[in-house]
């Protein structure tokens, strides 16, 4: 079976970090998202897969190539004007072959194997299959309802009142060759085709009960994060790894290959740290940490519910607590990212779209690629700071977008 994967999409909401790269690019919990569900697909035995690209396409051609490095065979769709699912996905049917495939949005996480209850169902009842979810909150999705048989008799897409159902589409399908058919039918329409398939009783359901998300704000890197690492259970230390002194390591603790840990380095499990990184003495690298590739951490410096996408560096005696930073940063001696409002309240985030709450108590900073920032700044919380931007004065920083 082959598969296709949509990861075209610009996604401006997660700005920084959408700025320059692919939302499937965002590195969570050691890996980019598009290399989390590549793997669950050959973890299935699919390895043929179509990706329908646009938005900064050439990072996602670079790395994964023509996917022999993965073990897999990779096509490129190129989704020159972004016109939509049904769009994108009508023109894939040359790479399809008139087969059944799987259709997968490329910016959704979950917890375990989420392909497999989806060909079970094929085989059991055939026709095309969509694997819903029970979100944390159905108002940003399409409701969708169902009948005993698990049939989807009902969808939904911007319902007045989300709580009607508590089920929505988890972004993965199951669907016939004959889906093209009906494209052409609908003019590309991605909804008016799924309403096509419900109205003639040809899709059902098969729910998906591990943890799911859809990462659609900057925080929720660090939710998504969370939740990946809450599944680790061991420490996986490569061999390569080089401790210059006594090193305090304690539960699930991931360190990829040609890490240097300095003395007095202590590391709080679930986190991780890239190849080729170097932590510095006395570093503390507490929970919920992922440092990516040839990321290099200061003497003393506090790292705490993070995410670095990698090859940044982190001056010495810095705290950097519920934050993303992109690729390539450079932050000066003493930098802080203060993680909480002093009068308790939850973390406002200005964007483009106003001031957002973002429903957490603790929020850092979000910092894009390639920004440098002087010695001894503080970061107030919420604050994003957009690809490229230099501040060498020592400042309070809030929001810079």
């Amino acid at each position: 079976m082959k598969a296709v994967i949509l990861a075209a999409g610009r996604s401006e909401r997660l700005n920084p970090f959408t700025e320059t790269r692919a939302k499937s690019m965002i590195r969570v919990a050691g890996l980019t998202i598009l290399e989390t569900l590549l793997g669950a697909l050959k973890d299935v035995g699919v390895t043929e897969v179509t990706l329908v690209v646009n938005h900064m396409r050439q990072g996602i051609e670079q790395t994964f190539q023509h996917g022999a490095p993965f073990g897999m065979s990779l096509d490129y769709v190129v989704q020159e004007k972004l016109d939509g699912i049904g769009a994108a996905l009508a023109r894939c049917e040359p790479n399809m072959s008139g087969e059944p495939f799987l259709l997968v949005y490329g910016d959704v996480l979950t917890t375990g194997q989420p392909f497999r209850p989806v060909l079970e169902q094929y085989a059991e009842a055939g026709g095309a299959v969509a694997a819903l979810t029970l979100p944390k909150s159905s108002g940003e999705f399409g409701n969708v309802y169902l009948d005993n048989d698990m049939r989807i008799t009902q969808l939904v897409e911007k319902p007045e009142n989300p709580h009607l159902s508590n089920y929505v589409f988890a972004g993965i399908f199951l669907l016939p060759g004959t889906i093209f058919d009906l494209l052409r039918k609908t003019k590309n329409d991605m909804e008016a085709t799924f309403q096509s398939l419900i109205a003639s009783r040809n899709l059902t359901g098969t729910l998906w009960d591990g943890n799911w998300i859809d990462i659609r704000r900057p925080w929720q890197i660090l939710e998504a994060n969370r939740m990946l690492m809450d599944l680790w259970d061991r420490a996986e230390i490569h061999a390569s790894v080089r401790m210059e002194g006594s090193v305090h390591i304690e539960g699930p603790v991931r360190i990829e290959a040609d890490v240097v840990l300095g003395a007095g380095t202590v590391l709080k499990g679930p986190c991780y740290i890239g190849r080729g990184s170097y932590i510095g003495n006395n570093a503390l690298i507490r929970s919920y940490t992922s440092l990516g590739p040839e990321s290099v951490v200061g003497f003393g410096t506090e790292l705490k519910d993070c995410v670095l996408f990698g090859r940044s560096v982190l001056g010495r005696l810095s705290f950097i607590g519920d934050s993303v930073i992109g690729e390539g940063v450079h932050l000066g001696t003493g930098v802080t990212t203060v993680n909480y409002r002093e009068d308790g309240t939850e973390v406002v985030v200005e964007t483009e779209e106003g001031r957002i709450s973002t429903g957490m108590l603790k929020v850092g900073a979000f910092i894009g690629d390639r920004v440098v920032i002087g010695a001894r700044h503080v970061l107030a919380p919420g604050t994003r700071i957009r690809s490229n931007h230099v501040e060498a004065d020592r400042i309070t920083l809030n929001s810079v977008v």
